[in-house]
């Protein structure tokens, strides 16, 4: 083999090692990312408990006429359902950022994934190229 041909062998190992880096910052990144995701959705899960416990509470209240009587009852009444409105609109809300995190999370994961495969697949392709380059050298 010439030396044209080892140059050529250490262009495409050099080309494969930035590829390499390139697979490694994706991984990383699409590590950070998970971590991010995974420590939202904890923070979500806490919300939502507090949330139903809220919701439960203001289910569970009852306006009975020996407590609340007259106008008083009336707009008690009124801004407690308002309350609870807003509350179950909220818990929606942040029931579907939960869900639009888990999403993302499984495609996060996705990506780390073929990011692994790619770079797995370069360093099978560096070490092809490091027997060529071997070679090369021992016929020269």
């Amino acid at each position: 083999m010439s030396y044209d041909s080892i140059s050529h062998f250490k262009d495409q190992k050099s080309m494969v090692k930035e590829g390499m880096d390139h697979s490694e910052e994706q991984i990383t990144a699409a590590e950070e990312k998970i971590t991010r995701l995974q420590e939202a959705s904890s923070s979500l899960d806490s919300c939502l408990e507090s949330l139903g416990n809220i919701k439960e509470d203001i289910d569970d209240f009852e306006v009975t006429k020996s407590k609340w009587q007259g106008e008083e009852e009336e707009n008690f009444t009124a801004k407690h359902n308002s309350y609870a409105i807003f509350v179950n609109t909220y818990e929606s809300d942040v029931s579907k950022a939960k869900e639009q995190i888990v999403e993302d999370l499984e495609e996060a994961k996705a990506e780390k994934e073929t990011a692994e495969i790619g770079l797995e697949n370069l360093e099978d392709v560096l070490d092809g190229l490091e027997s060529d380059i071997k070679l090369a050298k021992e016929d020269g």
